[in-house]
């Protein structure tokens, strides 16, 4: 499976579980890291204003809580 695939998948996950607990996400857009950092693919919720990262080879940092509180 090549990088953008797996990122792919990773952001459809994060989505499903998402939506599963309440947040409204904003969809993922790219962005470029800071320097050292790697660049990726960044989601906000509307309501609570957390954010999911997901790097091009699907490594995943996400803030979301279990349940929204927005």
């Amino acid at each position: 499976m090549s990088d953008r695939a797996t990122a792919n998948e990773s952001m459809l996950e994060i989505a499903v579980n998402a939506a599963a607990a309440g947040h409204d996400l904003s969809g993922f857009r790219r962005v470029n890291a800071a320097v050292g950092m790697p660049d990726g693919y960044e989601a906000r919720c509307r309501k609570c204003s957390r954010t999911a990262w997901v790097g091009d080879n699907g490594l995943v940092h996400s803030l979301l809580g279990n349940r929204c509180k927005g």
